[in-house]
């Protein structure tokens, strides 16, 4: 997964750099972020030191960051349990 930071280190981007500002590119697992959404990364700061260590850490109150993470996820859920509530209402009218 491609991460992009400003100069502060802070992850402007996730994916694609749709910001329309020059942003230092880096490459991580696609697990990095613990499958956290785009908004929860993006409240992280992300650091590539001189001697090749990296340091990655909120800038944003982590407390607000996984409660946002929460309602993403719970969001996540009633869209699947929809989309398969519609599946079956489909499959039903099929028959």
């Amino acid at each position: 997964m491609k991460i992009y930071v400003n100069e502060n280190h802070e992850i402007q981007a996730v994916r694609v750099n749709d910001t329309g500002e020059v942003l230092t590119e880096y490459e991580v697992p696609d697990d990095y972020f613990n499958g956290w959404c785009d908004t929860v990364i993006k409240g992280y700061c992300h650091q590539v030191n001189e001697d090749g260590s990296v340091a990655t850490y909120p800038y944003k109150d982590f407390d607000l960051l996984m409660a946002i993470q929460q309602e993403h996820d719970l969001q996540a859920r009633k869209t699947t349990e929809l989309q398969l509530a519609l599946a079956e209402m489909y499959e039903s009218m099929e028959v």
